[in-house]
């Protein structure tokens, strides 16, 4: 089971912060906003993405197809860390 997945990305693009980042701390991935108290217990996260990079990679727009293949990516690419 992936951990993170296209409904992350969807959540991401959704959040009105634009500085939002989508984070995994405890195995978990979480979307978290940019302010440092609402982030809580995820100051020790792993920081994957942000909002903004999201948009940058996607350019026009994401379909889901676009973030199922960029949730794979990233979900990759942690697991290349040992995430």
């Amino acid at each position: 089971m992936p951990t993170i997945t296209p409904a992350h990305l969807h959540e991401l693009l959704a959040s009105t912060d634009r500085d939002a980042a989508l984070v995994v701390v405890g195995g978990h991935a979480a979307v978290v906003p940019s302010t440092p108290a609402g982030r809580g217990e995820a100051d020790d996260a792993l920081v994957i993405t942000t909002r903004d990079a999201v948009i940058a990679e996607l350019d026009t727009g994401a379909n889901d197809e676009q973030l199922e293949r960029l949730a794979q990516r990233l979900d990759t690419a942690l697991d290349s860390l040992g995430g």
